[in-house]
């Protein structure tokens, strides 16, 4: 034992100066050669090393390692290998038999020959996976290949990979990245082939050079029909506020276009979104809020989606830009706004009616001589303009006052409120009207309570309430409602509403209920009634209805369900129906969408989207995906209805396919796409 303490001892004192320190069961230095044997442990500043034995220069700095050798460099690297030899100075360092990992990259390294500093690390007659070591699902591998330490770029020559121990496919180069960082480069490509369009590829290219913005090209070419840029630049400008921007455009080959008879033969948008919560605020004081929000797009037609890869878009409204900002203290709202609107369903936009700018002012709710007695204030502005048609601008001003007071210990509320409302309309290019306006006073009286009780087993919180609304004087009359909502009332009329909660006795909610019914005073009938519940059977199941009845209608002018199944394991389901049925066209939807995980690597989906009201469906889709660490693959089946725009206008394209996409990660996939039948309807 004393003389095992001796030989620690030595080694570690001799080698000191340099800064290494080696520890073994038996050691020997002869000048300035260490040679340590049996349980070598060596530390210096970079390395923590162990082997069976080392052979240490002290005067190059070279020390080799023979047997059981493992390393670990730094916090991230580690190796494993029979032989090593490494400079200790430079990081130079050559193995054979080598294993090579990294916590920054995504990939394991073997070879039988490799070289290794601080530059680059190359290596012969090797294999690259990410999946388990001893029994990977796939490798890859390559006769000679090297990694970029710099951006961890791997290039590999030769290469073959393989499933298991079947060969797959052959590259003599090939190349990725195997970084977990954001960095410049190609991305995975996309490769489809359409019956209708030949074969389809997009290359997208990343370009990150600074941490503030990235940007990304995807170019893309079809065989049969054109070639086509799209763009998206994403940005920080300032540490309050954030953007994106979309741009590009498709041209279509000649004959393509005269085959499908389509309007453009250049299918181009540009798209903007952006949010800042500080442009002014911070100038004027604490007690400010302010927010900007830009959601602005602008498409020559309905082509520029269908052939993006990444937009998605309603067929059913109409595309639609939007402008907010607002300005606000604790006593007012200031707010400009701005719409937009691109009706994809005409050859042009001319006779679209859009609404910019809009203002408004809001004094929020505050006392008047007396907590009881309140007020509040609301002024609006809205341009309407196109460039075909009548248009106009108008004016909207509020003022409602309101007395409150309650009884019985707080058990019955009482409100009254005075209601003042004028509207001031002018025409452009209206040859029956110039100008309009409507004032009107309404008289409120609103009556309610709240009550709540414990029943042991659930606890219940009930608010109800009548309230009578008297319509006063009135004079004045608009004729367009340019708004869709108007806030004038045509009627006295009577509301009683009730909003009622149960818990369980655990605090959590069970009912969500809400009721609400409108009767005319004056014509002597229901006007509408409003009903939503929603019933939360535990953390994984919700159901919820929402319907609206109009009894001048005799009809249920929109009705809404939704069921959400979900388990934290291994299924969820969404199911849901809307259907409308007023002045604004009639519309009938259900959709559903779920999810089932058999087993860790197996899940399967599905989903359709039905337009029942046209008897169609908009998209529907199953399938199923296999999912490993390393690598995935998805096979499914799909049929969805893409609209184009035509000379004739707006036509749908209904097309049906396979789609089988595998990736192996990190190192990307192929989607494979095969349209099966293809048909065109009008819309």
């Amino acid at each position: 034992m004393w003389r095992k303490f001796l030989f620690l001892c030595f080694a570690k004192i001799a080698l000191n100066a340099a800064q290494v320190d080696i520890y073994a069961l038996n050691a020997k230095k002869e000048g300035d050669i260490l040679t340590a044997k049996n349980d070598v442990v060596i530390f210096s500043d970079f390395y923590f090393i162990t082997a069976n034995k080392a052979i240490y220069n002290e005067k190059s700095g070279d020390i080799e390692l023979f047997g059981d050798v493992n390393i670990l460099r730094g916090q991230n690297e580690r190796s494993h290998s029979n032989y090593a030899k490494i400079n200790l100075n430079s990081n130079e360092a050559y193995f054979n038999n080598f294993f090579f990992s990294n916590n920054n990259l995504e990939v394991w390294f073997q070879s039988k020959k490799s070289y290794l500093n601080d530059k680059i690390f190359e290596s012969d007659i090797s294999a690259v996976s990410s999946c388990n070591v001893e029994d990977p699902d796939w490798e890859i591998r390559f006769s000679k290949g090297w990694l970029n330490r710099k951006n961890n770029f791997v290039h590999l020559y030769n290469a073959r990979l393989y499933v298991k121990d079947i060969p797959v496919f052959y590259l003599p180069y090939f190349g990725f990245s195997a970084d977990t960082h954001r960095q410049s480069g190609l991305l995975v490509p996309k490769i489809i082939l359409k019956r209708g369009e030949g074969l389809y590829y997009e290359q997208p290219i990343y370009i990150a050079t600074n941490e503030n913005w990235d940007l990304q090209f995807d170019p893309q070419i079809r065989t049969n029909r054109g070639f086509g840029l799209y763009s998206t630049l994403r940005f920080v400008d300032s540490p309050y506020s954030m953007g994106e921007l979309n741009f590009g455009g498709f041209r279509e080959k000649y004959s393509y276009y005269r085959k499908e008879n389509l309007k453009n033969k250049t299918h181009a948008g540009i798209e903007l979104k952006y949010i800042r919560d500080d442009l002014f605020k911070s100038l004027l004081g604490d007690n400010f809020q302010e927010g900007l929000w830009i959601d602005g797009i602008y498409i020559n037609d309905v082509d520029y989606f269908n052939l993006s890869s990444k937009v998605t878009y309603d067929l059913n409204s109409l595309v639609t830009s939007r402008v907010n900002y607002f300005l606000a203290d604790e006593n007012n709202y200031y707010g400009v706004y701005g719409k937009y609107y691109i009706d994809t369903s005409k050859l042009n936009n001319k006779s679209t009616l859009q609404e910019y700018p809009s203002f408004q002012y809001h004094r929020f709710l505050n006392n008047l001589f007396d907590e009881r007695l309140r007020y509040s204030f609301d002024a609006t502005f809205h341009n309407f303009y196109r460039q075909v048609g009548p248009y106009a601008n108008q004016i909207n001003l509020e003022l409602p006052i309101s007395y409150h007071n309650a009884f019985f210990n707080d058990l019955l509320h009482f409100t009254f409120t005075e209601n003042l409302f004028a509207s001031f309309v002018n025409y452009t290019h209206d040859p029956r009207k110039d100008h309009e306006h409507y004032f009107q006073n309404t008289h409120s009286f609103n009556f309610y309570t709240d009550l709540s009780k414990s029943y042991g087993y659930f606890f219940h919180t009930l608010n109800f309430g009548l309230e009578y609304s008297l319509l006063g004087a009135k004079s004045g009359n608009i004729s367009e409602n340019y708004l869709e909502e108007s806030t004038t009332q045509k009627d006295d009329q009577i509301n009683f509403y009730t909003i009622q909660y149960f818990y369980n006795d655990l605090g959590q909610k069970k009912i969500k209920h809400k009721f609400n019914l409108e009767y005319l005073n004056k014509k002597q009938h229901f006007n509408q009634l409003k009903n939503l519940i929603t019933y939360y059977y535990n953390d994984y199941i919700n159901l919820s209805n929402e319907t609206f009845y109009s009894y001048r209608e005799q009809r249920f002018t929109n009705v809404i369900n939704q069921i959400e199944l979900s388990s934290n394991f291994d299924f969820n389901l969404n199911f849901s129906h809307a259907y409308q049925n007023n002045e604004y066209g009639k519309y009938n939807f259900i959709g559903t969408h779920a999810n089932y995980i058999i087993t860790p690597n197996y899940n399967l989906f599905g989903g359709i989207w039905l337009d029942t009201q046209r008897s169609h469906a908009n998209m529907w889709e199953f399938g199923y995906t296999f999912q490993r660490k390393c690598w995935n693959y998805s096979l499914m089946y799909r049929e969805r209805i893409d609209p184009q725009l035509t000379s004739a206008g707006i036509t749908a394209k209904n097309q049906s396919g396979v789609y089988f996409v595998f990736n192996f990660y990190p190192i990307g996939g192929i989607k494979y796409d095969f349209s099966l039948t293809e048909t065109e309807n009008k819309i």
